[in-house]
């Protein structure tokens, strides 16, 4: 379960450690921490509550491919709490990506795009494998596919994610269909490695005066760099403020206009929709989140009939 705590009991927290806060505001966004903005004497800083240090870790991991065109905020420090551990890093000022208008989203997207290619770009030295990775830089799965199979470590998540639609109220048709085309699709998916996001909505990412900043590494995964843009276009509907963006053929024109040609792509980009659908169907369905898990079933099932 995530960690909850109110401002005074952070606070607490951090005298306890030897901060001396001033402020401490409660910030919105981030399903299994809590965070909270304060001052110590001049700096702004924010502290993150965790209940698993590795995801905390992956940010400070994450700094290595920090630039100008993939910006994260900097760990100060990492520590254990009795429950979980703690992440206090440097405060960046912005406009969460979900809360803009279209006009705003139509402003920040070529940052985004770039940040995107700042993601496909980073060298992944140093790392290994693909699918989640952690706090060493190595992934839970031997291959691309196996990730988006779900398999990892020797165990076929996608078969218990199933044994549990079958046993609630969603049911598993939409996630069965999804599964059977995503199969179909899983030849036309390279064994590309890449560093991904995975988080880029729900109030992961900060669009400031400069460009955007990406938050909260946790969900980050080693794959194919076009599932960050699947990320997108999945979710796309659920943003009804930005109906009159056509992300997909943005995303498109991108890059043919810095000259990427991507064998395969609206099969990559449906297979790996697909994945996002259906792991959604499950990971909601499990939080008893009802009328979510009806919606991504039936997005889930749009995409599962779409020609395009």
């Amino acid at each position: 379960m995530p960690i909850s705590l109110s401002a005074e009991e952070a606070a607490d927290e951090l005298r306890a450690r030897g901060y001396h806060p001033d402020n401490v505001v409660p910030l919105t966004g981030g399903l299994w921490s809590a965070a909270f903005a304060f001052r110590e004497n001049a700096r702004e800083l924010v502290v993150r509550f965790h209940e698993r240090r590795d995801d905390l870790e992956k940010d400070r991991f994450a700094a290595r491919w920090a630039g100008r065109r993939l910006r994260t905020p900097r760990i100060i420090e990492i520590g254990d709490m009795p429950r979980g551990a703690y992440a206090i890093s440097e405060r960046v000022r912005g406009v969460q990506l979900d809360d803009l208008d279209e006009a705003g989203m139509r402003a920040a997207l070529p940052s985004l795009l770039a940040t995107l290619d700042g993601l496909r770009q980073a060298d992944l030295s140093g790392t290994e494998r693909y699918g989640l990775w952690h706090a060493d830089g190595r992934g839970e799965s031997a291959t691309w596919h196996d990730a988006l199979e779900h398999i990892a470590n020797g165990v076929d998540r996608r078969a218990e994610q199933r044994e549990l639609l079958v046993r609630s109220r969603i049911g598993a048709r939409e996630f069965d269909a999804g599964v059977v085309r995503m199969r179909e699709l899983l030849p036309f998916c390279p064994e590309e490695r890449h560093l991904v996001h995975n988080d880029l909505l729900y109030h992961n990412v900060l669009v400031d005066e400069s460009a955007v900043v990406l938050l909260d590494w946790g969900a980050s995964i080693f794959g194919d760099f076009l599932y960050d843009i699947a990320l997108l276009t999945f979710w796309w509907p659920w943003y009804r403020t930005w109906a009159g963006i056509d992300i997909r053929r943005t995303a498109e024109r991108h890059y043919a206009e810095i000259g990427l040609s991507i064998p395969a792509f609206a099969e990559r980009l449906r297979c790996y929709e697909l994945d996002i659908g259906v792991s959604h169907i499950h990971f909601q369905a499990s939080q008893a989140r009802w009328d979510d898990a009806a919606w991504t079933a039936r997005r889930t099932l749009e995409l599962v009939n779409a020609l395009r």
